[in-house]
């Protein structure tokens, strides 16, 4: 090969390499994991759910296929039932038994200061069984039906 088309091939080489080693393979636009160790005393959690401030957020948030399904690497804030498929704009709740009650952060709110110590907004968003720092039980639907039968049989019970 003549000398000319190695240069011109290795700077064109060298100009689709650049962006990825410049970056490190780290892109400014992923969504990023919160830390929220401080609220998981706070909030117990036994079903699975998510909530987005976004809609367009919260489409980007689907069921995963599987494990391996997912985009990015937010397995210690997402549940493996869901898959974030795209960039966040701004924040989105997810919980599960498994995990808790957990923040994914997206590019727009990764721009405000303490980002990653926000994580108590969530505790408005996450459907905790138990508020513990309140001291709340929250009881589901169900169970406020079956004790509407029950205390009106006890008491027709205790009376006869």
């Amino acid at each position: 090969m003549p000398e000319g088309k190695c240069v011109i091939m290795f700077l064109l080489l060298l100009y689709v390499i650049s962006p990825g080693l410049a970056d490190h393979g780290v892109n400014k636009t992923d969504p990023k994991c919160a830390n929220c160790k401080d609220i998981q005393s706070k909030c117990t959690v036994s079903k699975s759910g998510l909530f987005c401030t976004n809609k367009t957020d919260k489409l980007k948030v689907q069921f995963a296929k599987g494990r391996h399904d997912s985009t990015y690497d937010l397995s210690e804030c997402v549940p493996e039932k869901y898959t974030v498929t795209g960039p966040i704009s701004d924040w989105c709740c997810l919980w599960s038994p498994k995990i808790g009650c957990q923040q994914v952060a997206g590019t727009t709110y990764q721009n405000q200061s303490e980002w990653e110590n926000t994580c108590d907004i969530c505790l408005h968003s996450c459907i905790c069984d138990e508020d513990r720092e309140n001291g709340v039980v929250k009881v589901s639907p169900s169970k406020w039906w079956t004790l509407g039968i029950l205390v009106p049989l006890s008491r027709s019970y205790l009376q006869s």
